[in-house]
């Protein structure tokens, strides 16, 4: 499941460089570490939804890194929300 998780966040994060005409340059670490912590598609479009939002709002077109402290916040925020 793990693969397709990564492979799904992978699309989706191609998709918001395609919008945005940016680069993200650590792509497959951020689509490989959604994917070691959720197993279910539902949390990991979220997740990619908010990334868009934040790579909209920081971005500013070239090349972009996501930090892990972003990850970290979006997945936390995820999972109070669903307890």
């Amino acid at each position: 499941m793990k693969s397709i998780i990564e492979d799904r966040v992978t699309a989706h994060l191609g998709t918001i460089e395609s919008v945005h005409a940016v680069n993200i340059r650590n792509k497959s670490e951020v689509a490989s570490w959604i994917a070691d912590r959720t197993n279910e598609e539902k949390i990991a479009l979220t997740m990619t939804t908010a990334l868009n939002t934040w790579v909209m709002m920081n971005a500013g077109g070239g090349s972009v890194d996501i930090p892990t402290n972003v990850l970290e916040q979006i997945h936390n925020s995820l999972t109070l929300r669903s307890r």
